[in-house]
């Protein structure tokens, strides 16, 4: 299947639009909907705990999404900066040994 054969509502002219939910199905369409959105939130929702979950200093604690975002930012901020800091490192002694003759 290519993605131009997904039909989405979009493309629907505003009378099919409204027949797809005002139709005869339209509570089973809309109850469907609803679930659909409810596991589409609770994945989100299950994202965020598992980022939380591996951010060190907020790590189980009750914080906002945002702060969630904010020390996720912040630590890979650090970790790109400690992955730099032991390559140069390697670098280092790398290149003394290389001096060394060993």
């Amino acid at each position: 299947m290519d993605y131009d054969d997904i039909v989405t509502v979009d493309d629907f002219s505003d009378g099919e639009r409204d027949d797809f939910y005002e139709g005869p199905n339209a509570g089973r369409k809309r109850t469907y909907h609803n679930i659909l959105e409810r596991k589409r939130r609770n994945h989100i929702k299950d994202g965020y705990v598992k980022l939380r979950d591996v951010i060190p200093d907020i790590e189980g604690k009750k914080v906002s999404r945002i702060q969630i975002l904010k020390r996720a930012v912040e630590h890979i901020g650090f970790l790109k900066a400690e992955v730099k800091k032991r390559e140069m490192h390697f670098r280092e002694v790398k290149l003394r040994l290389k001096n060394e003759g060993c």
